[in-house]
């Protein structure tokens, strides 16, 4: 772990902590695709934001970066290819997970790759060690029944839920990452906004709770976010791609955990992004919203003192 972050504090937490200090990184939803433009997602940006997100991972020097998935916009071979160009630069350990846009869709026009996704890169769900730590991680984006082929949405399953249960009771310290969020911010409208939340998001609430999980990490929502399912505080990553297009940083220490929003675009390149957003399709539209919400509500929770900046926590259902 070397440099300080740059960013405003997101959250600060009183678990999980650890004797030692550790750094995690987690870029999530890059939407990397080459030769296209347009969008609320900023196509036209997606590798040099991605470039950027990993050249920022390693000034940062944490002792893993996850990726925590939509590495591509369409699934194309096209973009993975990219994609694993890009991260030829990164020079951290690194843990990979699948996001809708990653695997492949009935709905598709084109072909993806011949190998799964986590053929290509990690074997999923698994258990990475860092310090203290387990961080787990969980393939929410596809399923053996092929039941997510048809939806941006995503769940965790049966098996999963289950080997998650059973290897949570033997590690000390956990940290869960998914795509798919586990909870719905409480200022988050229905309609396409409910294939951001988990299918079976109160089972796996559930695990987490029970186990006495301290923190989650999810992406998808493209949004920086805190809630919490009662002991175990969920962090949204916002996402690289569309506005705020930043990651986030998590040192741990014997103080707690402390999360900040790592900026990754200048000042006009942000303001561009919003107002694609804003003036794009109402999905778009009313995530910026939200991400306005928050952003100037910064840090939006100290559980450290049990307090709150802006709109608090909400409890998932």
């Amino acid at each position: 772990m070397s440099a300080d972050p740059p960013g405003p504090v997101l959250a600060t937490l009183s678990q999980p902590r650890t004797a030692t200090s550790h750094r995690i990184c987690v870029i999530a939803d890059p939407h990397v695709v080459p030769n296209q433009t347009g969008t609320w997602k900023m196509a036209h940006r997606s590798e040099e934001l991605f470039s950027r997100a990993i050249a920022t991972a390693n000034r940062l020097d944490p002792e893993l970066t996850v990726l925590a998935g939509d590495l591509t916009a369409d699934g194309t071979v096209a973009s993975f290819t990219r994609v694993d160009e890009l991260l030829e630069a990164l020079s951290t350990p690194v843990l990979t997970i699948p996001g809708n846009h990653d695997v492949p869709k009935s709905f598709d026009d084109h072909a993806g790759p011949p190998a799964t996704f986590e053929s290509r890169y990690d074997q999923l769900p698994t258990i990475r060690e860092v310090g203290e730590l387990g961080v787990f991680a969980l393939n929410t984006a596809q399923a053996a029944d092929n039941s997510l082929r048809s939806t941006w949405g995503g769940k965790v399953g049966d098996d999963s839920r289950q080997w998650l249960a059973d290897m949570l009771a033997e590690t000390p310290c956990p940290i869960v990452v998914v795509h798919h969020n586990v909870g719905a911010p409480a200022d988050s409208p229905g309609g396409k906004f409910r294939n951001f939340q988990l299918q079976d998001a109160p089972a796996v609430a559930d695990i987490l709770t029970t186990a006495e999980v301290p923190l989650v990490i999810s992406a998808h929502h493209h949004l920086p976010a805190v809630l919490t399912h009662g002991v175990t505080t969920e962090i949204m990553s916002p996402a690289v791609c569309s506005y705020p297009q930043a990651m986030l940083t998590f040192d741990i220490s014997s103080h707690g955990t402390t999360v900040r929003l790592v900026p990754l675009a200048n000042g006009e390149e942000t303001v561009s992004s919003r107002h694609a957003a804003v003036t794009g399709k109402p999905l778009a539209a009313g995530i910026a919203e939200m991400v306005d919400r928050r952003i100037d509500s910064l840090p939006l929770y100290d559980g450290r003192s049990g307090t709150t900046s802006g709109s608090p926590p909400r409890h998932s259902g």
